[in-house]
């Protein structure tokens, strides 16, 4: 599929500010678009035949490890791998990174 990852907070209330400045810390090129759903966003790419590059998303744990089930989490889903994907990673940890230990990425 993709590469997968999440982002769990000690306070999930904090999740809906933080995925809003995940979404504004991406830069990209004009061949990709930004849009917005109600709790989270993906990175569209004009004109493939599997037009999402990345999806973020406000999820509810279930059957997971890393998460108790019936918490929040951010499920970050990069559809593409790659130079681009790897930019994008960076960027979002960067922009998680003040957050002074209250988020907490994983890998799935």
């Amino acid at each position: 599929m993709g590469w997968e990852y999440g982002i769990r907070a000690t306070n999930p209330a904090i999740l809906p500010g933080v995925v809003k400045r995940l979404a504004d810390s991406l830069t990209f090129s004009e061949m990709y678009r930004l849009e917005y759903y109600e709790d989270g966003f993906v990175l569209l790419q004009e004109g493939s035949s599997w037009p999402e590059a990345l999806q973020v998303s406000i999820e509810v744990a279930s059957e997971m490890d890393e998460v108790v089930a019936g918490e929040l989490y951010i499920y970050c889903l990069f559809h593409i791998g790659g130079e681009f994907a790897a930019d994008w990673l960076r960027q979002l940890k960067t922009a998680t990174n003040r957050d002074d230990g209250a988020l907490e990425w994983f890998e799935f």
